[in-house]
């Protein structure tokens, strides 16, 4: 009737109406389910000043978490039990909590299961990787033979006439299990050279190449099959791929050959890889294996450490002098 009296009164052009007044108004319209759209049919307001006391009082948005409010994974994990334990009470659900190293008392339990249940979070797929990131991962090797990698090289005969050498690591001993010169850079005298290596210290389980056309043709696809060897392939410049490959390409060039005068032809070459790959596996120590050679990985025959106060020389040195490369190698004597 007060609503109704201000609405009559002539000389109140402005009406204005009381916090009381506008509840009132509101609470007469939430009984009898009074649509908004009407409102001024059924109690004379307009539709804008309706819409503008709800604005005021609808929630504003919180600009930060209050510090107390439970977090939507914990609110779904207490869902998620209560839904697989109906007969479960609240303080049972804390009690499961808190073995879960999760606090949370009683009450918090009862109150989160009075709300509405929350919505699923979006499961973040993991963004796929790139071909090329997959071809770079590294594969580590657990024993000999595990993971071989393959590279060809090219040096000069005389200075002038360039020839191909074949190169195959293994990754775990570090051990150069081939070092073949080619007569061509083509994929047979590549799958020769490998075969040899295969032939002499077995099938390796991956081999690792770079994308040259002879590593991704059909004639070293076939030999590879025939040992059931996988193909991976390799990045430049990655841990653990085919960079492997060429830095034992540059210990040969520029730590073996580059101490020769001339390399006189593809014999001398020959011969010179083979003086190379015996130098390198049973000579030379290497710092990626902590100054152990080659050979000692690969067959298990580590020597032992020196002590501390081991400061005399042995007696049981052996040298072996590489004439064509001005090159001296030494190794203790093995017992007989």
């Amino acid at each position: 009737m007060s609503i109704l009296q201000k609405g009559l009164q002539k000389k109140c052009s402005n009406k204005r109406y009381t916090l009381r007044e506008k509840l009132y108004i509101l609470c007469y319209m939430e009984s009898f389910q009074i649509p908004r759209c009407r409102v001024k049919e059924y109690l004379g307001i307009a539709k804008s000043t309706l819409y503008r006391w709800l604005h005021k009082i609808e929630p504003q948005k919180q600009s930060k978490t209050p510090v107390n409010k439970t977090h939507t994974e914990i609110a779904s994990l207490v869902w998620e039990i209560t839904k697989a334990n109906v007969s479960w009470g609240r303080v049972r659900i804390a009690n499961q909590l808190g073995l879960l190293n999760i606090f949370l008392s009683s009450s918090t339990v009862r109150n989160i299961l009075n709300r509405p249940k929350p919505p699923k979070q979006p499961v973040s797929q993991p963004t796929p990787k790139k071909a090329e990131d997959e071809k770079a991962r590294s594969i580590p090797a657990w024993y000999p033979n595990h993971v071989w990698s393959i590279d060809t090289t090219m040096v000069f005969c005389w200075g002038l006439w360039p020839i191909h050498v074949c190169a195959v690591i293994d990754h775990f001993s570090r051990k150069v299990m081939a070092a073949v010169p080619l007569e061509g850079p083509n994929a047979g005298w590549i799958n020769n050279a490998l075969e040899s290596a295969i032939e002499k210290y077995g099938p390796p389980k991956h081999i690792i190449s770079d994308q040259a056309k002879v590593f991704i043709g059909e004639v070293f696809s076939e030999l590879l099959d025939t040992y059931e060897i996988l193909h991976r392939f390799g990045a430049i410049g990655k841990h653990g791929s085919i960079a492997v490959t060429e830095r034992v390409n540059k210990t040969l060039k520029y730590e073996w050959l580059k101490r020769v005068a001339f390399i006189k032809g593809i014999d001398h070459l020959t011969e010179l890889c083979n003086e190379f790959e015996i130098w390198y596996n049973s000579w030379r120590p290497h710092m990626t294996l902590d100054g152990l050679r080659p050979d000692d990985v690969y067959y298990n025959n580590k020597p032992d450490k020196p002590q501390r106060n081991a400061k005399k020389v042995p007696c049981n040195i052996e040298q072996h002098y590489f004439h064509q490369t001005r090159t001296m190698g030494y190794r203790l004597k093995k017992a007989a």
